[in-house]
């Protein structure tokens, strides 16, 4: 009995999604570097290595400031441990700034804050820019080169990193 057309389209697209569902791999997602700060608690080497071994993670990104008061509890030993698991060590400042002269005050304070807790030379230092106050992204993109130059003078990569857009390097 010959089948219409409509039923032949229907079992083809069907086929079709099965094939692409079962050839689809629901881990697909890479975890080649991870964010950890305060929020996360302690992190033990152990812990570091597991994630190497079992998820691929070859890099880590550590909280080391916030503004120009808050130093990251937990930056030294996410540092220390991440190195001792092999893994390549990045820090990140949150930003609070929306001035010129709070920007460089803030890349003093990261710089500092991120050679006390062992952050190695030239590592980057990646500039977080989504706090509230920073509403305005056009105001805390015209204040990017002056915290830009003091964080390469304090012998770090900067990448100046705004809410919802890509990582720049400057």
């Amino acid at each position: 009995m010959k089948q219409p057309l409509k039923h032949k389209i229907i079992l083809t697209g069907a086929a079709m999604m099965a094939a692409f569902f079962l050839g689809v791999n629901a881990n697909a997602a890479r975890m080649d570097m991870v964010d950890v700060s305060n929020n996360n608690g302690y992190m033990s080497t152990a812990e570091y290595v597991s994630m190497r071994n079992e998820f691929g993670v070859k890099a880590l990104t550590v909280k080391i400031s916030e503004g120009t008061t808050f130093k990251d509890g937990y930056a030294a030993s996410n540092i220390k441990n991440g190195q001792a698991a092999g893994l390549y060590v990045n820090g990140y400042h949150f930003a609070h700034y929306t001035t010129k002269a709070q920007a460089i005050a803030e890349a003093d304070y990261a710089g500092q804050t991120a050679k006390v807790a062992g952050l190695p030379v030239g590592a980057v230092l990646a500039t977080d820019v989504e706090a509230e106050e920073q509403g305005n992204l056009s105001q805390a993109t015209a204040t990017m080169p002056p915290s830009c130059k003091r964080f390469r003078s304090l012998a770090t990569v900067p990448i100046f990193i705004p809410q919802d857009h890509g990582p720049t390097i400057r």
